[in-house]
């Protein structure tokens, strides 16, 4: 019997040991956790100068090492194309490369392969200071909206890169022209329907979750393709079908292309190893980017959202106007092909634009 307590005994010794250990593993832990929470608190503010010192070092050292300074004289159109460019990566849901792609393909006659290439890493660095900006600045986004269509994103990347490759030029053109028609539509919904912007999904759930990811995979196969889509095929339904502020889209639909952008960068470089002299016009443009962006970002944070849809209406204006000047149809089948594309998203927008209206309502 005494041999039967004692084994008992040293049972419940042994479970409140394990007890003890585990609430002090809790216990350092939350300390851990805790502490990062301070540091962050004390020094969020100064980890983005932070990087961009650290990135110039490196790139002036590596400049100077390889004396790859005379890049300029050859590339230095690279150069002025990003110090729009990048403001308009970090301030609208445009991205960079909606500048860098026609401007390299019709006015620098760069084949548009690697005109999409560049755009993908250029934006890697921009977009991406511009979102470690927008995250230490606590500028208000959707993050589950980030992590599913980022997910999709994935996806439909690789599918582009590898498989869906789409033909010239219509990518571009059916691109502009999409744009073209979420204008009016945006334009529609803010000046003559003049709904009420939300700050939020409402009630968010898993009905969401395919959703976001579905046009994920949709925006990765147009990125894939010319270097960027993803973040205004997310701000179309963001804004449309949800009416979500505009000064929060923006900011959501930057870090999600700066992802997708790292993955067309890590796939070029690394998979299909197809960047060649784009690392020239690289080298000559990261130094203006990493800056352009989150100027860009601080900017749309400042503003009023009717200032920022103004501006993203005057881009898409410019956009349609340079594609129909620099990219002429070369066939009816061209011609005809396009207007049922932009006939298909005119009706995709009105459908969001119905459902809108009708979640207003149950509201």
């Amino acid at each position: 019997m005494e041999s039967i307590v004692r084994s008992f005994s040293s049972c419940d010794a042994s479970i409140i040991d394990k007890e003890e250990q585990h609430m002090q593993s809790t216990a350092v832990s939350t300390h851990k956790q805790a502490s990062f929470t301070r540091w962050y608190e004390q020094h969020r503010l100064k980890i983005y100068p932070s990087l961009v010192l650290i990135i110039y070092t490196i790139w002036i050292l590596f400049m100077s090492v390889t004396e790859n300074w005379a890049l300029f004289r050859s590339y230095w159109p690279a150069t002025i194309t990003m110090m729009f460019g990048s403001f308009v990566a970090g301030a609208t849901a445009e991205g960079g490369g909606a500048v860098a792609f026609p401007i390299f393909t019709k006015v620098l006659k760069i084949a548009s392969g690697d005109a999409r290439t560049f755009s993908l890493m250029i934006q890697s660095f921009g977009m991406g200071m511009a979102s470690i900006y927008i995250l230490t600045r606590r500028i208000r986004v959707l993050p589950q909206v980030i992590a599913w269509t980022s997910l999709g994103g994935v996806l439909g990347h690789i599918l582009g890169a590898f498989w869906l490759v789409i033909p010239n030029p219509y990518p571009k053109v059916f691109f502009t022209f999409i744009t073209t028609a979420f204008g009016v539509a945006l334009f529609l919904s803010t000046y003559v329907m003049k709904w009420t912007p939300r700050d939020n999904l409402p009630n968010w759930g898993p009905r969401y979750y395919a959703v976001f990811a579905a046009v994920g995979v949709f925006g990765g196969i147009f990125a894939a393709q010319v270097g960027s889509g993803i973040d205004a095929i997310t701000f179309m339904l963001l804004t449309l079908a949800f009416g979500v502020d505009e000064k929060i889209s923006t900011p959501t639909t930057v870090i999600i292309m700066a992802i997708n952008a790292w993955v067309g960068f890590f796939l070029h470089g690394a998979v299909l190893q197809d960047i060649g002299v784009m690392w020239n016009y690289w080298l000559v443009a990261v130094p203006v980017v990493v800056l352009g962006a989150p100027l860009g970002a601080f900017v749309t944070s400042r503003l009023n959202r009717y200032s920022v849809i103004n501006f993203l209406l005057t881009l898409i204006t410019i956009e349609m106007v340079t594609t129909l000047w620099l990219v002429p149809f070369r066939s009816w089948v061209e011609l005809l092909l396009t207007a049922m594309v932009v006939i298909c998203f005119a009706i995709w927008f009105w459908v969001m634009l119905r459902y809108r209206r009708k979640s207003s309502y149950a509201l």
